[in-house]
């Protein structure tokens, strides 16, 4: 199959990793997420289709001294680093999900409890559309999309038990088995992630974000080990046209593509 990735066409950049890895199921995920962001120094940008505060990363009370419970954790991680911000970005919802979401999230901890702690909820897309991207970005140096955001339902181990008892949704409700994928890059193709992400905030509240700068540390999670090294990896986008905005169909034409070039075999999960 010959290379068929080429930015302004079916991708918006390729940037090159030292490290890539992926995260089969959310236990795998939130684990990385975790390790990542205690290593954070100055950002974490977080957009997704949905986040509820009231998750819980792990199945233990505590970790290395963190909370479980997302909106505590976030917390903690600010309070003691006095130069780290964290951004989030969600859909500003449609009513049909008001019974599946966390209610009222800009009025709730922890975004009033502490300054450092931004949140905003994107409804700048067409209407009966939404805001699907799922992106976390810490320090423009490791990032995380994929299929996976931080709410409930979406914590699971790889083993998928028919009855697992810390699969408990906030409400204290048990729920079934769930499988979804993350990846994890580095490098410049964090940072275009992060780029990503600013350009979407500005766009949602006219406020502009800015690079974080050279950080001094790694937040690669120390445990987990790159399934690919040395690589380059496209970003591909979806983008409706929206307020004098034209469409992104990065997404479609890199499928279409990719299926015109196949020579044998074509798997989808």
């Amino acid at each position: 199959m010959k290379p068929i990735l080429k930015e302004g066409k079916n991708c918006w950049r390729i940037m090159p990793a030292g490290r890539a890895a992926f995260l089969v199921d959310g236990a795998a995920f939130f684990d990385s997420f975790f390790a990542a962001a205690v290593r954070a120094e100055r950002s974490i940008l977080i957009a997704g289709w949905d986040i509820d505060t009231r998750i819980r990363l792990f199945p233990e009370e505590e970790r290395a001294g963190f909370p479980a419970v997302l909106s505590e954790f976030l917390l903690a991680l600010v309070r003691r680093n006095k130069r780290l911000h964290i951004h989030i970005l969600g859909w500003d919802f449609a009513v049909i999900y008001i019974f599946s979401r966390e209610l009222f999230p800009v009025f709730r901890l922890p975004w009033r409890r502490h300054r450092r702690i931004h949140f905003h909820l994107d409804g700048k897309h067409p209407l009966v559309g939404s805001q699907h991207q799922k992106i976390i970005v810490i320090d423009d140096a490791v990032a995380f999309v994929g299929g996976m955001d931080l709410t409930r339902g979406r914590w699971d181990t790889s083993d998928h038990q028919v009855c697992d008892p810390r699969r408990v949704d906030p409400n204290g409700r048990l729920y079934g088995p769930f499988h979804d994928v993350q990846m994890i890059v580095d490098g410049k193709a964090a940072r275009a992630l992060g780029d990503l992400f600013r350009s979407r905030w500005n766009r949602a509240n006219g406020r502009a974000l800015r690079s974080p700068g050279p950080v001094g540390g790694d937040p690669w999670p120390p445990e987990l080990s790159p399934s690919i090294r040395d690589i380059p990896v496209a970003v591909v986008r979806t983008d409706p046209a929206y307020n004098g905005r034209p469409a992104v169909r990065e997404v479609e034409a890199l499928y279409l593509e990719s299926f015109a070039s196949a020579n044998r075999f074509v798997y989808m999960e």
